[in-house]
């Protein structure tokens, strides 16, 4: 087992998120898999004003916003220029993707605020943030996003499978 974790660590490489030239985030490939989207302007989660939602986001939606409706506990802490980030690990219970947007404040120089995709069933990590251009550098808020890939409710399989089953024992009545 310790060998196991010991070669995944070894296997894990930074994932930048924007250009070095801008202020950009580095995550671990370990917690997150591509970085979607940066910009300038404020993720707040509301789909009709947030630049990841109506950009390369489209077809995810807020799950958790940790300033405000928090149901999967968005925590996250700042030293420096660097931080951790955790959620509540319910949230791949019901999802099989998501993405993980984090605010900075910088006085509008870019790139403020940054979005990863998360690799699935992992739920903190850590983060670092590279402030190219100096102003201000404060983590103001972290979206988690989802993706609407949730995962089927056994339920749901089990009324699937009734219902084929049905479906063959028609078939084999009429013959």
């Amino acid at each position: 087992m310790i060998a196991g974790m010991l070669s995944s660590a070894a296997t894990a490489a930074p994932v930048l998120c924007q250009n070095i030239a801008d202020n950009h985030m580095i995550l671990d490939s370990s917690e997150v898999s591509a970085c979607l989207d940066a910009g300038i302007g404020n993720i707040s989660g509301n789909p009709g004003n947030d630049p990841f939602l109506l950009g390369v986001g489209a077809g995810f939606t807020l799950a958790s916003k940790d300033d405000a409706a928090n149901p999967f506990n968005i925590m996250t802490t700042q030293n420096g220029s660097m931080g951790t980030w955790s959620f509540d690990p319910s949230y791949w219970l019901a999802n099989t993707g998501g993405a993980l947007g984090f605010k900075f404040g910088t006085g509008n120089q870019p790139d403020e605020w940054f979005v990863f995709q998360l690799v699935q069933g992992v739920s903190s990590g850590s983060w670092d943030f590279v402030n190219v251009h100096g102003g201000g550098g404060g983590l103001s808020h972290t979206n988690l996003y989802t993706d609407g890939s949730g995962v089927p409710e056994p339920t749901t399989l089990s009324i699937l499978g009734l219902a084929l089953g049905l479906i063959g024992l028609s078939r084999r009545r009429r013959q």
